[in-house]
C-alpha cells in the first residue's frame, strides 16, 4: 500500500487520540459551589469574620460575592458593594498613573527621581544621582523600609523625604528585591508635581471613572455617607476582635490608603487582563505601558518573596511594577498582597489564560488569600488538586509555632530578682532618633509607658534595665534596652531596631 493511501488512516487515527489527550489547560470549568465552599472553610479556620472575593475565568467573571459580616458585633452583611481596604494593591494602580503620564510624554521611567523631587537627597550621594522612577516603583533601591514613619509616626511625606538621607541601604541599588512603602509615596509625589492634581484625583479622573471604579476612594475619609466598609480585626487569645487602624481615616498614602469594592476591583482585573482597555475599548494605557508593568524588574531570593514559595516551587521569582511574579505550572503568574493592620487584600492575574482572582478582608494576615490564589490558578484536575487550605494553614501555624518557641526561649532568659539602676521616674523623657524621630517615656508607678505619634505602649520591667513594650493588639511584646553614659544618667534607649538618644531638657 502506497504512503498516499495509508495518509488519510493515519491522520484519522492520530485525531482520535489527540482528542483525549490533555493539552495542558483547564480540565474542568470553574466550579462556583465547590469554590465557594473553599472559601467558607478557609474564614472558618482563619477566624475571618467578612470576606468579599472575585473570580474571572477567559476574561469573565465567574464569581463575585461576599461573604460573612462588616464586624461580629452588629455588623452589616458583605456584599459585592462592601468597601475594603485595597492597601498594597494600590501600588499597581499609582503605577498606572506614572505610566500614563509616560504616554502623556511628561515623565519617563527612567527619569532620576530628584528631576521630579529635588528635595530628595540620600547619605550616598551616589544614590541621588542614580535612581529613578523605574527603580522606586521595583523596590530595588536597595534601602530597607522605613514603615515605621507611616504606621508610628505618621510622619509628613516631606519629613520621611528630609530623613532619607540618614538611612543606610542595605544592598547596592538594583541588586536586591527590598520592599520600600516610602518609594511609591514618593510615586504619588511625582504624579502631583507633574499632573497639578494629588495622586488620587488623578486616578480618580485618568483611570476609576474611566474603568468604572465609581465606588473606589482614595483613603477612608473620602468614602461617601452612606456606603458601607468593614472594620479591621484580627484573632488575639482566643478571640476575633477589633483592632486598631493603621492611619489616620484623612491620611491619603499612595502606598496603599485607597478603599473600594470587590465590583470596583473586579473591572480593575479586567482591565488588566485586557491589556489597559476598558470594556468600552478605550485604551488608557499604552501597550508599551502595560509591556513595562509586567516586565521583569527585579530577581528575588526565596527570602525575599512570599513563603508560599515552600510549597509553589517556582524556578524563577521577579518584581515587575507593582507586581510579584513566579512561575507556576509552566505559566507566569502576577499578584499582590495587600496588608493593614486588621485588613487584606490580594490579586492574582494569569494574563495569558485570561484568569484573575481577587479577595478583600478584614482579619489581619488571613493567609487564606493565598490558597485562593493558587486554588483558581491550579489547573490540576479537581480529583488531583491539592488542599491548597490545608497546605497554606499548616504552613503557616508551623511559622506561629516557630514565633511561640523564640518568645519561650526569650522569657527562659529573663533573669529574675533584678533591680533597675535608677528610680523609674529618671527613665521618662523624650527619645530621639536621626531615622525615626521621637518618641516619649512616661513614668507611671512601677511602670513606663511609651507613646509614638500613633500608638501607646505600656512598659514593664523584665530584668536589669530592660523594660517589656506591649500592645493590646500585639502577639508579643518588644523588648526595651536603656544605656547608661559615663555620669550614670540614662543615655539612649534600643528599641524597634534603632537607637533613640535621651534628648536634654535644654535642647
Amino acid at each position: 500500500m502506497s504512503f498516499a493511501g495509508t495518509f488519510p488512516r493515519i491522520l484519522l487515527i492520530l485525531t482520535f487520540i489527540l482528542a483525549f489527550v490533555p493539552t495542558g489547560g483547564r480540565t474542568a470549568g470553574f466550579d462556583a459551589a465547590r469554590f465557594e465552599r473553599i472559601v467558607e472553610e478557609g474564614m472558618a479556620a482563619w477566624h475571618v469574620p467578612g470576606m468579599a472575593v472575585a473570580v474571572i475565568d477567559d476574561g469573565e467573571v465567574v464569581l463575585q460575592r461576599g461573604f460573612g459580616v462588616t464586624t461580629p458585633t452588629g455588623g452589616e452583611t458583605v456584599d459585592e458593594h462592601t468597601l475594603f481596604a485595597n492597601a498594597s494593591t494600590l501600588k499597581a494602580m499609582v503605577v498606572a498613573g506614572i505610566l500614563m503620564l509616560a504616554d502623556d510624554g511628561k515623565l519617563s521611567l527612567d527619569d532620576l527621581a530628584i528631576e521630579h523631587v529635588p528635595e530628595l537627597h540620600f547619605g550616598d550621594a551616589s544614590l541621588t544621582q542614580q535612581l529613578t522612577l523605574r527603580d522606586l516603583l521595583a523596590h530595588r533601591t536597595g534601602l530597607p523600609s522605613t514603615d515605621f514613619w507611616t504606621f508610628a509616626q505618621t510622619m509628613p511625606l516631606e519629613e520621611q523625604i528630609y530623613r532619607l538621607r540618614n538611612v543606610q541601604p542595605e544592598a547596592a541599588p538594583r541588586t536586591r528585591l527590598i520592599y520600600q512603602n516610602t518609594m511609591y509615596e514618593i510615586a504619588g509625589l511625582v504624579i502631583e508635581r507633574v499632573s497639578g492634581q494629588t495622586w488620587y484625583q488623578f486616578l480618580t479622573e485618568r483611570l476609576w471613572r474611566p474603568i468604572g471604579m465609581n465606588e473606589t476612594f482614595g483613603s477612608r475619609a473620602d468614602i461617601e455617607t452612606g456606603m458601607t466598609h468593614v472594620l479591621p480585626h484580627d484573632y488575639l487569645r482566643g478571640e476575633v476582635r477589633q483592632v486598631e487602624w493603621d492611619f489616620p481615616a484623612d491620611l491619603a498614602d499612595a502606598a496603599g490608603s485607597a478603599w473600594l469594592s470587590i465590583y470596583d476591583m473586579s473591572m480593575w482585573a479586567q482591565f488588566i487582563l485586557n491589556d489597559g482597555v476598558t470594556e468600552d475599548g478605550t485604551r488608557l494605557i499604552s501597550a508599551e505601558g502595560m509591556q513595562n508593568m509586567f516586565e521583569p524588574h527585579q530577581l528575588a531570593s526565596p527570602a525575599d518573596f512570599y513563603p508560599t514559595v515552600e510549597l509553589t516551587r517556582p524556578h524563577w521569582r521577579t518584581y515587575g511594577l507593582g507586581w510579584f511574579q513566579q512561575d507556576f505550572q509552566g505559566r507566569a503568574i502576577d499578584f499582590h498582597t495587600g496588608s493593614l493592620a486588621g485588613l487584606i487584600a490580594m490579586i492574582g492575574i494569569d494574563r495569558e489564560a485570561g484568569r484573575a482572582i481577587v479577595v478583600l478582608g478584614n482579619r489581619d494576615h488571613a493567609e487564606m488569600r493565598h490558597a485562593l490564589l493558587w486554588e483558581v490558578m491550579d489547573d490540576t484536575d479537581f480529583a488531583g488538586k491539592r488542599d491548597w487550605n490545608r497546605e497554606i494553614l499548616d504552613l503557616y501555624q508551623a511559622f506561629e509555632e516557630k514565633a511561640e518557641q523564640e518568645w519561650e526561649e526569650i522569657q527562659q532568659g529573663r533573669m529574675k530578682g533584678t533591680r533597675l539602676r535608677l528610680p523609674i521616674a529618671d527613665y521618662a523623657g523624650t527619645y530621639r532618633s536621626t531615622v525615626n524621630g521621637d518618641i516619649a517615656i512616661a513614668a507611671d508607678g512601677m511602670t513606663l509607658s511609651l507613646r509614638t505619634a500613633m500608638s501607646a505602649l505600656t512598659m514593664s520591667h523584665w530584668h536589669q534595665d530592660t523594660f517589656l513594650a506591649t500592645h493590646l493588639d500585639w502577639r508579643y511584646g518588644a523588648l526595651a534596652v536603656f544605656d547608661f553614659g559615663e555620669d550614670g544618667s540614662v543615655r539612649s534607649l534600643d528599641i524597634f531596631g534603632d537607637t533613640f538618644s535621651r534628648v536634654k531638657e535644654s535642647e
